[in-house]
This record gives structure tokens, C-alpha cells and sequence, in this order.
């Protein structure tokens, strides 16, 4: 059966890496999402307030090392770690010292990956006034990271689409909220890399606050389609709460879930089944996480089910 992950937010104690992935072995899940983000810091925070010495400042040999507790708690527990989030943004217009910084830091990054056996790590595309500014400021950065990436095995590179906001804070498609535009970069991307080096994180939050019919986002990137991120939404603000808990003031939820599991059985989808459910961490009572998170791993495999369903003739 298809894997369930989860990303790690709110429940993972860097201080009690084992048991914090036997708690989540415990919970339902096979497979985790770990964010890198705590290591490296948040991107804009760095842009505006300097460059600070992390971890990934040191040489590779340490790096590997600082994340061997990591490597050894997957192992034990038999967790394993499905894909690695990158900080975000990592490239900044001008900021070419930053920009060094992040391609120095996403180098370790994939080193990591490869080390661990994550074969993902999802990196967003840039925001900017324009979609031809985003489209080339997007390219700048990925193709600096394609001689980084070949050098590690089984690691690829997964752009999310991701959404924009007006200074109103209202929110609006970015270039890459279209499955067709995403699907033609990572084209692009890979004919110049000259391998699968890149491929798609599908955010299906991101595609419901631009509106986006999910099947047909999942039916377009077809294979292209390498990790997810699942959770949903009121349709205005990016909430990162579990499917089926947003309604359209009747009994129909607001994202269509059977469409996206069917999506995802026509394109014969084989990644994880993973969930970016965080909010949930936040806003239900700490007693109840432990069945609020065996909830969320009951419905991945509950879809997993019908991914892996065979087809009737």
C-alpha cells in the first residue's frame, strides 16, 4: 500500500528524535516531511536581518554528521523520511550575497537528502510584480542549483505552485499556480539539466485559494507529479488543516477530494500520500493531537485504497 507521511511540524521534539518518530509511527503514518527551515532560518528573515552562522557553515562531513540522530531514529522506527522542505524564499533580486548563501546552504541540502535516502526536496519558485519577472528570476535560480543537484543520487528537485498576495493582502494566482506553466518549466528544467532532475510538489491548498479544478491539475503534471503537500482550506486563506473540514455552507466540502484521489489513481501516482496538516497542532486541544493526527493518517489510507484499487474492465 501507498505510503502516508506528514510533515513535522508541532510534534517533532528535535531534543527526542526517536521517540518523536515512534509517536508518529504510532499515530499512522510510514513516512515524514522534515522541514529544514529550523536550521537555516526563514528567508525573508535572513534578507532583512543578515546572514547567521547555522549548521551549514560547517563542512559537509559535519553536516552529515549533525543529521546522523536523524538517519538513525528513521531507521529504528521505520519512518522514513519521504521529502525535505527547503526554506523559503531562497533567492532574492539583488541580494547576491544571500543568494550565495542559499545555493551554498541547498548544496548541503541535497547532500542531506541523499544521505538520509529522501529522494525529494521542495523548493518554491519566486515571487515578483510581473509573470515575466517571476518566470525569469524562477529560472535564474534553478538552473544555478542543476549542477548541485547531479551530483547526489536519487535526489530530485520539486517546485510547488504556489499562490501571490496583493499588498491588500488579498490573494491571487502566481505564474505557476497553472498546472500547464509548472508542468512546462520542469520540462524545460530537465531537458537543460539533461536527466529527471526536477519534478512537482502538487500544494493542493495553494490550487484551492487560486481555484484550480484539482483533477485536471493532477492529470496534467501526469508523471511530473513526484510529492504532495494535502490540507485544506476555506477557499480565502491558506489554513493547512485536514481534508473534508471546510464546507461550502451545505453538506459538499469545499475541495474536491474524490476528483483529486481520482486524479491520482488515473496517473498511476506511486509517491506518499503525504499530508501539510500543521494548523491542527494549533487549534485542537493538545489532549485530543494524538487522535486529530490518527484521523488525518486514517484518511490517506483510506485514499491509498482507492489509489491501489484494481481497475474494473
Amino acid at each position: 500500500m501507498l505510503k502516508v507521511g506528514v510533515d513535522s511540524f508541532g510534534w517533532y521534539d528535535p531534543e527526542n528524535i526517536l521517540a518523536s518518530f515512534e509517536y508518529i509511527k504510532e499515530c499512522g503514518f510510514d513516512s515524514v516531511d522534515y522541514g529544514f527551515g529550523k536550521q537555516l532560518g526563514e528567508g525573508r528573515k535572513v534578507a532583512k536581518e543578515g546572514i547567521v552562522e547555522t549548521v551549514f557553515d560547517k563542512s559537509i562531513e559535519e553536516v552529515l554528521e549533525f543529521y546522523r540522530p536523524l538517519k538513525e531514529a528513521s531507521e529504528k522506527s521505520g519512518v522514513n523520511i519521504c521529502q525535505t522542505h527547503a526554506p523559503f524564499p531562497t533567492w532574492f533580486n539583488g541580494l547576491d550575497e544571500i543568494n550565495d548563501y542559499f545555493a551554498m546552504a541547498l548544496d548541503k541540502c541535497f547532500a542531506v537528502c541523499e544521505y538520509l535516502g529522501c529522494p525529494a526536496i521542495v523548493i518554491h519558485p519566486i515571487s515578483r510584480s510581473t509573470f515575466e519577472k517571476e518566470k525569469d528570476s524562477t529560472l535564474t535560480m534553478f538552473r544555478r542549483y542543476i549542477p548541485l543537484i547531479k551530483k547526489y543520487k536519487g535526489v530530485k528537485i520539486c517546485i510547488e505552485n504556489i499562490f501571490d498576495r496583493l499588498p491588500s493582502k488579498r490573494i491571487i494566482e502566481g505564474r505557476l499556480s497553472n498546472a500547464r506553466d509548472l508542468a512546462e518549466l520542469i520540462d524545460m528544467l530537465n531537458e537543460e539539466a539533461g536527466g529527471e532532475y526536477f519534478g512537482c510538489c502538487f500544494d493542493v491548498g495553494h490550487a484551492m485559494l487560486t481555484r484550480r479544478d484539482l483533477n485536471e491539475f493532477v492529470k496534467t503534471l501526469g508523471d511530473r507529479l513526484t510529492v504532495l503537500h494535502i490540507h485544506d482550506n476555506n477557499g480565502l486563506e491558506d489554513q493547512h488543516i485536514m481534508p473534508y473540514t471546510c464546507l461550502d455552507g451545505g453538506d459538499k466540502t469545499i475541495g474536491d477530494w474524490d476528483g483529486f484521489v481520482d486524479g491520482l489513481r488515473e496517473i498511476g501516482y506511486k509517491g506518499t500520500i503525504c499530508f501539510e496538516t500543521f494548523r491542527i497542532l494549533k487549534i485542537f486541544p493538545k489532549d485530543v493531537h494524538t487522535e486529530a493526527l490518527k484521523l488525518v493518517s486514517a484518511i490517506g489510507r483510506s485514499w491509498a485504497r482507492r489509489i491501489e484499487a484494481p481497475v474494473e474492465e
